[in-house]
């Protein structure tokens, strides 16, 4: 069976030779993998490992190359770096983990004459690329939720104050940045992408990061037209990543068309709960521990916790197994091969 006809039963709710697998990792972990198997080619390693997924994106600005001198940022003078959206972060010095140092919309002023980074020319090649990858694989692209765009340019307080206070700069930058991901959306959906795929933390360990009510009211509707949209060229899977307890919305995520939900962090919500009430309208991707089991676990606890996943959660498919967040320099490389060594014995239940 292909990686893409094992994740197409899967998503449709019917058995195949093997739960589907899927990773992602930081560049740490990529090189000990490197090392492991005696390869640089990344290609290599996701075949080795059982990954059963692809994903394309939008080629980088050609303006903000230039500018940057072909690198994906820019340096400046403090030591800090800029995207194209003209966010900046530091690196740390005892820690290879980034944190923001600028937002241009902290001024909401800056809002009637920010301009949005370009996308002429960004997806050139990209329905060719797709139809290459689609002879043995499901495709995934996709965009970032509407509030981790919106607190990247505005800050993560003021922004939260903004939804709070359902401020008019917020309505006209989530209306700006609806017209901008509905054009990315339309280019996806035209190359042909199985999945589009909508990422970005919404969520805490306990709650969402803003009432229920108000992410009904300014942010559904528009994950709504950006669905709608990708289904008008015939789009037929939607996937959603947002750590944290979502419980709250998972009845409207569905409702509007999600039917992948990722990581389906076990430190938040339930996955035998969530299996058991909305197992028949969605597939599960992750629910591996990546907090817990796989930096601290043993090799056996890894092994038990993807064989009780596979056995509770894989029944009549819906179930990607998967650490459930980008796996850390920190997890020991036994451990995460265990992940998928594990599954691909177990097969399904």
């Amino acid at each position: 069976m292909t990686p893409r006809e094992r994740v197409l039963r899967c998503l449709n709710h019917q058995t195949a030779d093997r739960v589907p697998l899927s990773g992602s990792f930081r560049p740490e972990v990529w090189t000990k993998l490197r090392e492991h198997f005696g390869t640089n080619d990344n290609n290599v390693i996701t075949e080795k490992l059982g990954l059963d997924f692809k994903s394309v994106g939008m080629r980088a600005s050609k303006e903000f190359l230039e500018r940057s001198g072909g690198s994906g940022s820019i340096r400046r003078d403090d030591g800090s770096y800029e995207n194209e959206w003209g966010i900046r972060h530091v690196i740390g010095k005892n820690s290879p983990y980034m944190r923001y140092v600028y937002h241009p919309l902290a001024d909401e002023r800056n809002l009637d004459t920010y301009k949005f980074p370009s996308l002429e020319g960004r997806f050139e090649g990209l329905k060719e690329r797709v139809e290459q990858l689609k002879q043995n694989y499901v495709v995934s692209a996709g965009t970032a939720t509407f509030f981790k765009d919106g607190w990247n340019l505005r800050g993560l307080e003021a922004f939260l104050m903004d939804i709070a206070t359902e401020s008019p700069f917020m309505v006209k930058l989530l209306d700006r940045l609806l017209e901008y991901k509905l054009e990315i959306v339309r280019q996806f959906a035209q190359s042909g992408v199985d999945i589009i795929s909508i990422g970005g933390d919404i969520a805490m360990h306990t709650r969402l990061f803003m009432k229920p009510d108000l992410w009904r009211k300014h942010f559904k509707w528009r994950d709504t037209m950006l669905i709608e949209e990708a289904r008008e060229y015939g789009v037929q899977h939607f996937f959603i990543h947002t750590d944290g307890n979502i419980m709250e919305v998972m009845e409207d995520l569905l409702e509007i068309g999600f039917d992948i939900i990722d990581p389906i962090q076990p430190e938040c919500m339930d996955p035998y709960e969530i299996k058991e009430r909305f197992g028949d309208r969605m597939t599960l991707h992750g629910t591996i521990s990546a907090q817990r089991t796989l930096p601290f676990g043993t090799v056996e606890d890894v092994r038990n916790e993807v064989r009780e996943r596979i056995e509770r959660c894989g029944k009549n498919g819906g179930l990607v197994v998967a650490p459930n967040n980008v796996v850390q320099f920190d997890v020991p490389l036994e451990n995460l091969l265990a992940v998928y060594e594990t599954a691909k014995e177990v097969g399904c239940p």
